[in-house]
């Protein structure tokens, strides 16, 4: 019989509740092994604020997906696709993570295959929706995204709406390549990119979510610019 492990970290607990409650995983006896302690010091190790920028990607993703009415078997898929979307990046040098300025084009390419890394990792131990939305949560809607250049519906809706909340996480909390952001900030530049970088339909959830004031950091301001109290 096989042993249950018990991980260590409070944040990770709700994930850990999530995955065993719902039915995302092909091998529940198995989905311990690529996630026991040593793999989340790993990823502790190379993503920056692992804990934060998981969870509140996670969050966010699972608000965009109850605000485009997505079934909720889906909106418990973009909570996990949240929480492991970089796990691939254990396999990244550390030193190309940690690059304060541009990459070269070797590092660039050495950073993309993260992607496909992760979905190798947890292709056999997760629901197909799951891991398809890790390998391609890069794609952008014009197709000038990685690893294949997919474009708009041929990017899984769970891509679509992970690629948003990731870029918003992104631009609002500090990275070795940039300072914090502001949430009015992000929240114009995701607008400018609707329809290049975004599927319009998530953004036009995204800018919902925006004007009930409940963006991670953010003051409660509506689309029009007046304090909603």
């Amino acid at each position: 019989m096989t042993s249950q492990v018990v991980l260590t970290g409070d944040a990770i607990d709700p994930f850990l509740a999530l995955a065993r409650s719902s039915n995302l995983l092909v091998h529940p006896d198995l989905w311990i092994t690529p996630l026991d302690d040593s793999l989340l010091q790993a990823m502790q190790n190379v993503v920056e604020d692992l804990y934060g920028h998981v969870h509140r990607v996670s969050d966010l993703a699972s608000s965009l997906g109850r605000t485009m009415g997505m079934a909720v078997e889906d909106v418990e898929r973009l909570a996990v696709v949240g929480i492991l979307h970089d796990v691939g990046k254990v396999h990244i040098d550390p030193a190309v993570l940690a690059k304060p300025g541009p990459l070269d084009d070797l590092e660039r390419d050495h950073m993309r295959r993260h992607p496909e890394l992760g979905y190798a990792m947890i292709a056999e131990r997760f629901d197909r929706r799951v891991s398809e939305a890790i390998l391609y949560h890069h794609e952008r809607y014009d197709g000038g995204g990685y690893p294949f250049g997919l474009a708009a519906t041929e990017i899984p809706i769970l891509s679509r709406v992970v690629l948003v909340a990731d870029a918003f996480d992104a631009i609002t909390n500090h990275r070795s390549y940039q300072p914090a952001l502001s949430v009015e900030f992000a929240i114009d530049e995701i607008t400018r990119n609707s329809g290049t970088q975004f599927d319009p339909t998530v953004v036009e959830a995204f800018l919902l979510v925006a004007d009930r004031g409940v963006l991670p950091g953010q003051a409660v301001v509506t689309r029009l610019g007046i304090e909603a109290g």
